[in-house]
């Protein structure tokens, strides 16, 4: 992880986007004071898209009996 302060971020910011691919953090600092991080980006997976991602991670079988009170409301107890 390098630092740098903000003048040299803005001069040369092409040279440490490079750096940052390289998996490298880079801090940019105003006046010696860390303000930001920058760090390769990495998409965020799509966990609705991947069929099953949620088996096994999700109890739904308290949903599996119906609750008394609602059924009551809806007239199908007596």
């Amino acid at each position: 992880m390098i630092q740098v302060n903000v003048h040299t971020a803005k001069t040369q910011l092409s040279q440490l986007l490079v750096r940052v691919e390289d998996g490298e953090d880079v801090v940019i600092a105003r006046n010696g004071r860390p303000v930001a991080r920058v760090v390769p980006y990495e998409p965020r997976r799509n966990y609705w898209a991947i069929y099953g991602a949620w088996k096994g991670k999700v109890d739904m079988s308290r949903f599996d009996e119906a609750d008394e009170e609602i059924a009551r409301e809806h007239g199908e107890i007596d």
